[in-house]
């Protein structure tokens, strides 16, 4: 999602910094203090987030572009995603690690 909102100073970045991180679902986020706009990434209603910036800033927020996630054809990966395989990694165990005082 894409939204217009007017970020005057680098602390009106933090602050909307600080909103977006503590809203549920919020995967990755990207504010472009330039052209004013924040896009965030993520599990999440549109309209939630966008509201949720608008109280907390006090300032006007306008959608720009939403982009719905794909179930990619009925669960199917597009014909372009490649399928890595992990199988010859092996999980790493580590002994404990132990400190050992000396009785002097």
């Amino acid at each position: 999602m894409v939204m217009r909102l007017n970020l005057d100073c680098n602390s009106c970045c933090r602050k909307t910094r600080r909103i977006i991180l503590r809203i549920k679902g919020v995967e990755t986020h990207m504010i472009d203090k330039q052209q004013c706009t924040v896009t965030v990434c993520g599990r999440f209603r549109a309209s939630d987030v966008a509201i949720k910036l608008r109280k907390k800033m006090k300032r006007r927020v306008e959608i720009l572009h939403i982009e719905e996630e794909g179930d990619f054809g009925g669960g199917q990966p597009p014909a372009d995603h490649q399928d890595i395989d992990m199988s010859h990694y092996a999980p790493h165990h580590h002994p404990a690690f132990i400190a050992a005082t000396n009785g002097d």
